[in-house]
């Protein structure tokens, strides 16, 4: 473990009047000799066995080539448990009061009698009903739709309404499914010709290895009008899907496929086996084709595809920025380490039961700007120390004795700040929980590796030839002379050094100060709209009263927009769901790589021509970073009962009428209007919990959804105070605010701040145990605030706001720039130990820290560029890291020492008085 100054050696004893300006700055020899730790143990044994530890390298290796070969299953995302359960139907009664008194309030009174339900939902139209119902986290989906079908048995319900219990799964499509077969015909193909077809593909399906069941999406319903007794046979929902090559939506019928929990396939082979028995065209008549349509499969493939790219292009740029900054050997070496720990990742990933996901994938790819850390400080280290000894494990273990515990520290300190997204509660955190734990394991891995495996390599390959002394090197080894000076000026130039020392110190604290000014002008959404995507959702609710076959012929104008847009840019799109009521297509694009029109773009033209179309209202969205945009994602609901049911609706009108056009004051001070309000209960009953309400949503001029959201709900209760309410004979707590999974989104994001504070106290704690000392614990973190202006300005830049994305992205920044101002306050701890006053060590430590923390953070920024730039997904995260670390990074080297000097000149007083209260030298 590193001591910090207090560690009894004689020469830290010494008066400082007695000391000489500056010793060699070797380590004495008992230090150079001795294994001090078990890592160096370790790193000698390594380096001693080397042909051993070559021998488990491969080991290692062959382990992950086979994980990433096949061992480790391909899915689309990490199983969530999302404790719902949707209970719907059909009731042929043209009036949506009976469906609610028949079906909705019964079911409603029967469910909230059960324990582990939190809340029941109602949704009554006039043919039609259904029913969210929500348990404890501790319940499943399947646990719940087993115990509401008992129910349902007991429940008095009309014989002629048609209930069907519906397990929910977040992760699949129509949150069932594990893809989608769609069936399209000929242009006069009726309803009946394409579910007889579907029919057939049904039976055939279901013979493909894995396929648990399939269930095809039927356009007609079948059931009893209570008024006349007699059967109906009426439309319920229609189905249409458009190719490339057709550039036209046809009619067709989807049917999903869900894949058995038992089967070996993975989601790309499952996926595979069922493209390939669709390629038997002899199942369906003429006329008629089949094809999968909804798919995680290709996003997958591409998500693969995506982390070995950016894995090649780390690895080019370590070796690359290696070669320049350190040799040849070392960016062998470290671009060898970082492939490594990515198989050994993939290995562990296999080995814990983990999947290849998206999910996983996100960690892998987040991990590629922290190996550069490890790779690079042990290989360094052990460059740097090549001449403290003729014996390369002479050589090791000066290298791991300097370096190894105060990188473990570091390694530690970003475990510890990752920790946290692991306890996050709710739906985004079960949905998160396998990024902390993928990215834990390959930290830790990665610091082991560092250890072993490269100081293994040191005997027959790293320590071999001479160290090379390129211009570049030559250039970078004077830099670090310079800012070695600079570190020790303030305290060896007397007031002019202080001077000096004041200004560089208020100008680091006007650049923190600044950087708050920064944050201030940037928005806050937990899952903001992305710059591009290779996908779109086209989503719509009809006008109240609606008939089916107006809505396919509104339907028809908008797939004629779609078309006409996208051009060649549309790849497939398929209606995930459309009825009466509704609309839910999904488009899927030429990848953005591929095309000049961003899809944001496509979403502007698309949704201003449709401003023309009568009876409908559309949003389009690109496919998003996390959970889907609501279109109004504003939400206030009213309160109301049978007696006042009227004068909510007029609250409902009025309050519409008030926020169409408003413009909201926020802190952030940009113009935010909401362009449109609508009374989303229209035409149905909602209920929660029994208790009837009327829904006002709206819909804002910028995505600044969370600051929006908030000024929208102070402006609702200024305009309907108490005395307002009571006018229209409403309680004074008529209007409540539920904004659905944006609420539960921004709970679990508190909750994460939350557990950021336990972490961060967790990391004191144990630097603390590290260094034997409070203050320099807290020095270290100056490291943090340091990056915001890196931070905030990235993401003004890159026209990014603060988001999840950008919080996961400073979690693992923290632990990076955490780490280099531990290395340099081990380094300015070991100088002092050998009798070095204050300045002269913390100027040694900059000097002899400055190649590996400079390599560091451009290898890193480096490799993370082409992925901030060329991926919209990874943009905000890869900002946050690039930012961040080059501010980070400027301001240790400058503006540390400084910070490091006024804390050792307060600091020494003090522990001098203890000292001698308690007869020790002093310092």
């Amino acid at each position: 473990m590193t001591s910090d100054v207090d560690a009894s050696h004689d020469a830290h004893e010494r008066p400082e009047s007695n000391r000489p300006a500056r010793t060699d700055t070797h380590p004495d020899t008992d230090d150079a000799t001795r294994n001090r730790s078990p890592l160096t143990k370790l790193a000698v044994a390594s380096a001693e066995h080397w042909k051993v530890t070559l021998i488990i390298w491969g080991v290692v290796v062959a382990i992950g080539l086979f994980a990433y070969g096949g061992g480790l299953r391909r899915e689309g995302f990490p199983p969530v448990n999302l404790p719902i359960v949707v209970v719907d139907g059909n009731y042929f009664v043209d009036d949506n009061e009976v469906v609610d008194s028949d079906v909705a309030v019964p079911l409603t009174d029967a469910y909230s009698a059960v324990d582990g339900v939190e809340q029941v939902q109602t949704f009554s139209t006039a043919n039609s009903f259904a029913v969210v119902v929500e348990f404890t986290d501790d319940f499943s989906s399947p646990e719940g739709a087993a115990i509401l079908t008992d129910v349902n048995d007991s429940v008095d319900l009309p014989s002629e309404a048609d209930v069907v219990v519906r397990e929910i799964d977040a992760t699949k499509f129509i949150e069932v499914y594990d893809l989608l077969v769609t069936i399209s015909g000929p242009d006069d193909a009726t309803p009946e010709q394409l579910e007889a077809e579907a029919a057939e593909l049904e039976t055939y399906l279901e013979t493909g290895d894995g396929v648990e069941r399939v269930d095809v999406r039927e356009l007609l319903t079948e059931g009893v009008n209570p008024a006349t007794g007699e059967e109906e046979i009426r439309r319920t929902r229609f189905v249409r899907v458009a190719f490339a090559e057709t550039g036209r939506y046809d009619e067709a019928i989807a049917l999903g496929v869900v894949r058995a929990d038992d089967t070996d396939l993975d989601l790309l082979a499952f996926s595979d086996e069922i493209n390939g028995l669709l390629e038997d065209e002899t199942v369906l008549s003429d006329g008629y084709r089949a094809a999968v349509t909804a798919d995680f499969a290709e996003d997958i493939r591409t998500q693969i595809s995506s982390l070995t790219r950016n894995l090649l292009q780390g690895l080019i740029a370590v070796a690359i920025v290696s070669l320049l900054l350190i040799g040849w050997r070392v960016s062998v070496v470290t671009a060898l380490f970082m492939a490594t720990v990515m198989m050994a990742a993939l290995g562990a990933l296999w080995l814990i039961g983990y999947s290849l996901n998206t999910i996983t994938l996100f960690g892998l790819i987040l991990t590629l700007g922290l190996l550069v850390d490890d790779a690079i400080v042990i290989s360094e280290a052990i460059d740097a120390n090549r001449g403290e000894s003729d014996d390369p494990i002479g050589v090791v273990r000066t290298a791991i004795n300097r370096v190894g515990s105060a990188s473990f520290a570091g390694t530690l300190t970003t475990v510890l700040v990752f920790a946290p997204l692991a306890f996050v509660g709710g739906v985004l955190g079960e949905f998160i929980r396998a990024i902390p734990i993928t990215v834990i394991v390959t930290l830790l891995l990665s610091f082991l590796f560092s250890i072993v495996f490269i100081s293994a390599l040191s005997k027959p390959f790293f320590l071999r030839g001479k160290h090379p002394h390129n211009p570049i090197i030559r250039a970078e080894e004077a830099a670090a002379r310079g800012l070695g000076r600079l570190a020790e000026y303030p305290s060896s130039h007397g007031a002019k050094g202080i001077g000096v020392g004041i200004g560089i110190f208020v100008g680091a604290l006007a650049m923190i100060v600044g950087s708050f000014q920064v944050a201030a002008t940037l928005g806050f959404n937990i899952f903001p709209p992305t710059d591009d995507a290779n996908a779109m959702f086209v989503t719509a609710d009809y006008d109240a009263g609606t008939t089916i076959e107006e809505a396919q012929e509104i339907a028809g104008e908008v797939d004629a927009i779609v078309v006409d847009v996208l051009g060649d840019d549309l790849v497939s799109s398929q209606y995930i769901n459309a009825n009466e009521r509704q609309l839910l297509s999904i488009v899927e694009l030429t990848p953005f790589d591929e095309r000049e029109t961003t899809a944001p773009t496509f979403v502007e033209e698309i949704e201003s021509r449709l401003e023309a179309v009568e009876g409908i209202r559309v949003t389009v969205t690109p496919l998003e970073q996390g959970p889907p945009v609501e279109e109004f994602p504003f939400a206030a609901q009213i309160d109301v009962d049978g007696s006042t049911v009227d004068a909510g609706q007029q609250l409902a009108n009025d309050l519409r009428e008030q926020l169409v056009g408003a413009e909201l004051d926020k802190a952030t001070g940009d113009d935010t209007v909401i362009v449109d309000a609508i009374v989303s209960t229209d035409g149905q009953i909602y209920r929660v919990d029994g208790n009837r309400q009327i829904e006002v949503r709206a819909q804002f001029s910028n995505d600044d959804l969370t600051n929006n959201l908030d000024a929208t709900e102070q402006l609702v209760g200024d305009l309907y105070g108490e005395a307002e309410l009571a006018a229209l004979g409403l309680p004074a707590d008529a209007i409540q605010f539920d904004y659905g999974q944006e609420s539960d989104n921004q709970d679990d994001f508190a909750s994460l701040g939350q557990a950021m504070i336990v972490a961060l106290v967790l990391m004191l704690v144990l630097l603390v145990v590290q260094f034997r000392s409070i203050v320099q614990p807290l020095l270290i973190f100056l490291a943090v605030p340091f990056s915001f202006l890196g931070v905030f300005t990235a993401l003004s830049l890159s026209d990014n706001p603060i988001s999840f994305f950008v919080g996961v992205g400073f979690i693992a920044l923290i632990g990076v720039v955490v780490n280099n101002t531990i290395l340099l306050v081990d380094a300015a701890n070991q100088a002092r130990r050998r009798g070095l006053r204050p300045g002269l060590a913390i100027g040694e430590a900059v000097e002899r820290r400055f190649r590996p923390l400079v390599a560091t953070t451009i290898t890193t920024v480096v490799g993370l560029t082409p992925l901030a730039l060329s991926d919209p997904f990874w943009e905000s995260l890869g900002f946050t890291l690039i930012g961040g670390l080059v501010s980070s990074t400027i301001l240790v080297l400058f503006a540390f020492p400084v910070f490091y000097l006024a804390v050792e000149k307060v600091r020494t007083p003090v522990r001098n008085l203890a000292r001698k209260r308690m007869g020790k030298p002093l310092i």
